[in-house]
């Protein structure tokens, strides 16, 4: 779910190329903001890929259109009418989101909001912001609304994959005895099965004994088969799902009979659907602006696009796991460690996402006495990681990497937060303005 997040500035700095506006840096991403911004100022952080509201475009002169705005004589701002939060460049320099100080909200009259790490996205009943949806997905998730689909059978120990937070609002989380480590995140669509108890269909006369009182086991072990928040029946499925089915039935058929009961394993398919058809859609890598990287990341034939095909044919798809859990029949759960999920993917035959590098914080203070105080370790992690997320997948060096997974390890809850790189950040922005529906948002 999108939300604004309230912020100091860190690191104000001139903009080398422009002397209106300057840069600075809020939750690990760098953002352009005025001239009056200062070091440690509170302030709003809209993160890429969300949508400002109207009410607030309007009423702070935010929308390029002057008529839109509430004060049309004075200076209009820089949003178009979709009012979308971008990852853009601004001068030759990144530009991670939008950023704005708290007097912005003081047309709602209300005060309370500095906190830092606080999120929001309404404030005083007047609604802020929202996730970014292109019209196009809108209307197929209007047109999906009522929509009749067959249930398939399920298990409260059978549970979705939780939603990865940003590792730069959560850098505060890393501990000393914490092992640091960094594995490629993919851009496929997610996957999960799971060998969990679900319910037995009972015979007539099972039914009948248990009407009478007569103890009767009503569960069985059996394997689910999801996507990252539908059930799907066994091989087969009525049920809406967001890809070719075929891929689904592989990916389950990897995993059948082959986990311990309690076991779920959670993955992502990459490659093609079909010869024709990439998982995730190609993008024009030429609305980049650089030359440079279109000469080195467009893979296909036209040498304008490029693909996320993670050395997959056309036609053809592979499976990486990046997480396992044991639940119990109460339905809670534990994460196996990194190691373990390594250990169980080599057992079972399959493969893990890349890890890329691990080391603990001591290892770098050790090597830079500079990062001992927590701020300047959390703005060189930050920057660290930063480095890791960019550049050619690990897999397949024709394309670029989604970014990373920070993953941090301490007892027996292991803590993931995703970091995308501001290049993907950019071509999923391309990628929404053409217009091509995500399936996964109008299901």
């Amino acid at each position: 779910m999108y939300k604004a997040i309230v912020t100091k500035l860190k690191n104000v700095r001139p903009h080398p190329n422009a002397d209106k506006v300057q840069l600075a840096t809020c939750h690990g991403n760098q953002v352009v903001v005025g001239l009056d911004s200062k070091e440690d100022h509170w302030g709003v952080y809209f993160p890429c890929d969300g949508q400002l509201s109207h009410e607030f475009c309007h009423a702070n002169n935010l929308y390029r259109d002057k008529t839109k705005n509430k004060f049309p004589d004075e200076k209009a701002g820089m949003f178009d009418d979709n009012r979308r939060v971008r990852a853009q460049r601004f001068r030759g320099e990144i530009s991670d989101g939008f950023w704005v100080p708290l007097h912005n909200f003081g047309f709602i009259y209300v005060s309370g909001l500095d906190v830092e790490g606080f999120e929001f996205d309404e404030w005083g009943g007047v609604p802020i912001c929202n996730k970014y949806v292109n019209p196009n997905t809108i209307k197929a998730a209007q047109q999906n609304q009522g929509k009749k689909t067959r249930i398939a059978k399920t298990s409260i120990m059978f549970k979705e994959h939780i939603d990865t937070e940003h590792f730069g609002k959560n850098v505060h989380q890393i501990k000393d005895g914490d092992l640091i480590i960094i594995t490629e995140k993919l851009h496929g669509t997610s996957h999960r099965v799971g060998n969990v108890l679900v319910d037995r269909d009972l015979n007539l006369f099972e039914r009948i004994l248990k009407r009478f009182g007569v103890n009767i086991n009503e569960y069985t072990w059996a394997y689910l088969n999801g996507t990252r928040r539908v059930v799907l029946e066994e091989a087969k499925s009525n049920a809406t799902q967001f890809h070719d089915p075929t891929i689904r039935d592989k990916a389950f058929k990897l995993f059948k009979d082959n986990l311990r009961k309690g076991e779920t394993v959670y993955l992502e398919i990459v490659g093609y659907e079909s010869e024709s058809t990439p998982i995730m859609p190609s993008v024009d890598t030429t609305k980049m602006g650089d030359k440079e990287f279109t000469k080195s990341y467009s893979n296909m034939g036209d040498k304008k696009h490029m693909v996320y095909s993670y050395g997959c044919e056309p036609g053809k798809q592979d499976f990486y796991v990046y997480r396992m859990t044991m639940t119990n029949a109460d339905g809670q759960s534990i994460d196996y460690s990194w190691d373990d999920v390594v250990k169980r993917c080599n057992e079972i035959g399959v493969k893990h996402v890349p890890e890329i590098t691990r080391f603990r914080r001591a290892e770098l203070v050790a090597k830079n006495q500079d990062l001992s105080d927590d701020r300047s370790f959390d703005e060189n992690i930050i920057d660290l990681v930063d480095i890791y997320s960019k550049g050619s997948s690990a897999i397949d060096n024709t394309h670029i990497r989604e970014g990373v997974c920070v993953r941090l390890e301490s007892g027996l809850v292991p803590r993931i937060y995703k970091h995308k790189s501001f290049e993907f950040k950019v071509l999923e922005g391309i990628v929404k303005d053409s217009g091509i529906v995500d399936m996964e948002e109008s299901s």
